[in-house]
């Protein structure tokens, strides 16, 4: 089985997109196993886009 994970950024959780992004996942046939909803931290932002540093858009992400 695969596994895939779906990560939605601040701007589509402030426009409530949750419900719609799962709808359509679920449409084309994923199934949902699990789900979390969390605000990632500075610090864990900067480890997972660490290889970006340096970039002219490592700031926006």
């Amino acid at each position: 089985m695969d596994r895939t994970l779906v990560l939605v950024k601040p701007d589509g959780v402030q426009r409530g997109l949750i419900g719609e992004i799962i709808s359509r996942l679920e449409r084309r046939g994923l199934k949902i196993v699990g789900m979390k909803l969390m605000q990632v931290s500075g610090e864990l932002a900067n480890r997972h886009y660490g290889e970006h540093e340096g970039k002219p858009f490592f700031a926006g992400l």
